[in-house]
């Protein structure tokens, strides 16, 4: 049985850090990756998607690197969607009664939950 594994993938956020091992990958500096995902939110500055296509055509491809683009709705629709009967899964601000920004209620992590 081999230890070597069948995919090596990143998760690319497109950022400093990501973008800093997809180039060192592609350079043959770090382990050779497969493929590098990026997960869409739907609400990255527009800088973010032009770093993402910049990569793709001048660092990922030319290396042999898939870069994988997956996206599931849109994270702003489905935080203001006001017939969701769930809590905010990542830290929204709103402004409370008293005019104050208040961060919305967040499940707490399945860690701490009773009973799991």
């Amino acid at each position: 049985m081999s230890n070597t594994p069948a995919l090596v993938g990143l998760s690319l956020g497109a950022g400093v850090q990501s973008t800093t091992c997809l180039i060192l990958s592609a350079e043959d500096i770090l382990p050779k990756i497969d493929f590098a995902a990026f997960a869409d939110t739907g609400m990255e500055p527009r800088a973010v998607y032009e770093n993402l296509d910049r990569l793709e055509r001048e660092v990922a491809r030319p290396a042999g690197i898939e870069i994988v683009r997956v996206k599931q709705g849109e994270i702003r629709d489905d935080a203001l969607d006001p017939d969701t009967e769930h809590y905010a899964q990542m830290p929204l601000y709103i402004r409370g009664r008293d005019g104050r920004p208040h961060m919305m209620r967040r499940p707490a992590p399945p860690t701490t939950r009773s009973g799991r």
